[in-house]
């Protein structure tokens, strides 16, 4: 184990827990946020057709009953309330949209508390480090130039790994959270467009 992860565990032991975190976060978002358990290719195109029969509107409803995406569980919520007002089967689909739109979002405050925390870290690593650094010239003089320089890579090393660790949590949470925009106004649009179909048919 290198010589400056010893002399700053203090802080370096956090950063590891930061950099695990945050990868196992990214791998399980980027799988979780795939298109296809998101918005299933069969019940989208069943939904868009351009006939509006009855029977097209029980193919889709037999289509989200065993359809396991996120599509097909708003396609239910559609459904269910389908005795209901347009208006008020709307307000069910938006209220159940706002639970899964948590559910998709999940995970990112923690990488953007990674992004937060990474620097952060690593700059407070850097100034013990510092001090250890100066505590020491001050007792015992500067003795060997080499041994200051050694002293100073130590210290610094610590914010070049929190960094290390923000840089790819900032990308990753700019990243999902866009798809998860994309993904959310592609299930409005779906949506939208079974209702319409819907009350048209009635």
């Amino acid at each position: 184990m290198p010589q400056w992860f010893i002399e700053n565990w203090i802080v370096m032991t956090p950063l590891s827990v930061c950099s695990v975190v945050g990868l196992a976060v990214m791998l399980e978002r980027i799988w979780a946020l795939r298109r296809r358990r998101i918005i299933s290719p069969a019940l989208a195109a069943a939904i868009q057709q351009r006939h509006n029969t009855p029977e097209k509107i029980e193919q889709v409803r037999a289509l989200s009953e065993t359809d396991k995406s996120v599509l097909g569980e708003l396609a239910q919520v559609v459904f269910v309330h389908a005795s209901l007002p347009k208006e008020e089967n709307l307000e069910a689909v938006q209220a159940a949209a706002r639970q899964i739109m948590g559910r998709l979002e999940r995970g990112l405050t923690t990488l953007a508390l990674i992004v937060e925390l990474g620097p952060l870290l690593g700059l407070l690593g850097t100034v013990i480090g510092m001090v250890k650094l100066f505590t020491d010239v001050a007792q015992h003089g500067l003795g060997e130039p080499a041994q200051i320089s050694r002293g100073i890579y130590a210290a610094l090393t610590a914010t070049m790994v929190g960094l290390g660790i923000a840089v790819p949590a900032l990308v990753a949470v700019m990243y999902l959270r866009r798809r998860v925009e994309l993904l959310v106004l592609e299930l409005e649009r779906h949506t939208g467009e079974l209702l319409r179909r819907l009350y048209r048919s009635q």
